[in-house]
């Protein structure tokens, strides 16, 4: 090899080198770019978030503010699944609701119910240091409520009512032959198992009285809104079919034609 291949050669190497050297550094730089960029896009979007954040007169519209944003999605997919018909999807609505509404009954019940301690808890007075019996504890009749199974009898009869009440607490449907009311009630119940944690645990969490009414009005005023708002949106994709010269068939020969040379 001559002096001036090497000459070549050593300077196609320089080349490649000064090349590569000005690649490593632009890619440098548009990572340090991108790091800027994602920086203040993530500072924007957090300061946005708070922004835009609607801050109710009640906290109860607060606390059902937020469970919607995380559950209304799952029960509009559910809900426009049912394309078949309207019947369906007002299945699907009814059940829903009436489901919705008896789910926060029995958390109602126990925020009525009586403190059993009364309004002298932990203050000691001189009557709780009597013992009276008077006839009535002897002749009336026991609380079955307070019974404590104990046998091994007992205790599997507790079980079984138990289990009797979990059944009755089930999802409510209605009592019908017709296929397009049980798709819409069954495609209700897999919706309704879905959220159904989130929305007890979001209503036990109220302990106003006035918090909990407004949680629960506002949300069944909101989910009929909603359910409103996915038949319009969904009469507006599905349209109507499109029209086309050829059809309807004139007869049912034409029919035939049309359908075979599809």
């Amino acid at each position: 090899m001559n002096s001036e291949e090497q000459a070549l050669r050593s300077l196609i190497r320089e080349g490649i080198r000064i090349v590569y050297e000005r690649k490593r550094k632009q890619n440098l730089k548009e990572q340090r770019l991108r790091n800027v960029i994602r920086h203040f896009i993530n500072e924007v979007a957090g300061k946005t978030s708070v922004a835009d954040k609607v801050i109710h007169k009640s906290t109860g519209i607060n606390v059902l503010d937020g469970l919607f944003k995380r559950i209304i999605t799952q029960i509009e997919d559910a809900y426009t699944n049912l394309s078949s018909n309207d019947k369906q999807r007002k299945s699907f609505r009814y059940h829903f609701l009436i489901n919705f509404k008896n789910a926060l009954a029995p958390i109602d019940a126990n925020r009525e119910a009586p403190a059993v301690s009364g309004e002298t808890e932990g203050i000691l007075t001189e009557q709780d240091f009597k013992i009276e019996v008077e006839q009535d504890d002897i002749a009336s009749a026991p609380d079955k409520s307070k019974f404590l199974p104990s046998r091994p009898q007992d205790i599997a009869a507790a079980k079984e009512e138990e289990e009797k009440e979990e059944e009755d607490e089930a999802f409510i449907k209605l009592d019908t032959a017709d296929p397009d009311v049980q798709q819409g009630a069954a495609a209700a119940e897999n919706a309704w198992n879905d959220v159904e944690n989130q929305i007890i645990s979001a209503y036990e969490r109220l302990i106003n009285p006035e918090d909990a009414h407004a949680f629960k009005d506002w949300g069944l005023t909101n989910l009929k809104l909603y359910f409103d708002k996915f038949e319009d949106e969904m009469a507006e994709k599905l349209g109507s079919e499109p029209t086309s010269p050829d059809y309807p068939p004139e007869d049912e020969s034409t029919l035939k034609e049309v359908i075979y040379n599809i």
